[in-house]
């Protein structure tokens, strides 16, 4: 091979490299997060979960785990926000602290949106509650053999009771809007938190801070 010939390879593979390097998109480039920064990767742990019916991401963390499922309703961005406390010490968080920002088509910060100002159509009215079980008494024959048995399916149907009961007071609560709080120790706080809307956003990235860390959840946005 001439001189020529290998100078002119070297340049084709050159050219190359610098266009499929200049193809990379800024915003999927490998970054190094501060320390006070958590961001929802798999390096980071970060799982789906379904709950109420939404899916969420999940990041877990010694002091905190956080989800976030988000949505558009209305003119607005809707973000199902769960926080649970592990540390031994209540942790103070507020709403207003959180921030949408667009990372695409162009860059910008959807603010949050207090209660007293969102605009919304009133709620579906909820389905009426369906009737408890009923459990069959033993047998006159079944109590005579062991009148000090309990009654199993009574116990079954108070449990599963108790258990809908309890779905249901964690659901209402997920649909309430969230407010400032201080977290007690190992307890969990939930609610929906209200941002402007961009029609043209694509990439997102809900920002949480709590307590001096720094959450982040990336998302593609569906219109």
């Amino acid at each position: 091979m001439t001189l020529l010939q290998k100078l002119s390879l070297a340049a084709t593979i050159s050219s190359a490299t610098f266009s499929i390097a200049a193809s990379i998109p800024k915003n999927i480039e490998k970054t190094i997060l501060p320390d006070n920064v958590v961001r929802c990767e798999p390096s980071a742990g970060c799982i789906n979960q379904t709950l109420f019916g939404r899916s969420y991401k999940v990041i877990t963390t010694p002091r905190f785990t956080v989800m976030v499922s988000i949505s558009h309703e209305g003119v607005y961005t809707r973000a199902d926000v769960s926080i649970a406390n592990h540390t031994d010490t209540p942790l103070s968080m507020s709403p207003e602290d959180f921030r949408v920002e667009v990372l695409t088509p162009k860059p910008k910060v959807l603010l949050y949106v207090s209660p007293a100002k969102l605009v919304l159509p009133p709620p579906p009215l909820p389905p009426a509650p369906a009737a408890a079980p009923t459990p069959t008494p033993p047998s006159p024959t079944e109590a005579q053999t062991n009148p000090a048995a309990p009654d199993v399916e009574a116990l079954y149907a108070a449990a599963q009771q108790k258990a809908a009961q309890q779905e249901a007071a964690e659901k209402a609560a997920a649909e309430q809007n969230l407010t400032a709080t201080a977290i007690a120790p190992n307890e969990v706080t939930r609610g929906r938190v209200y941002f402007e809307r961009d029609k043209k956003s694509h990439l997102v990235n809900v920002v949480l801070p709590i307590a001096g860390l720094v959450f982040e959840f990336p998302y593609a946005m569906k219109h």
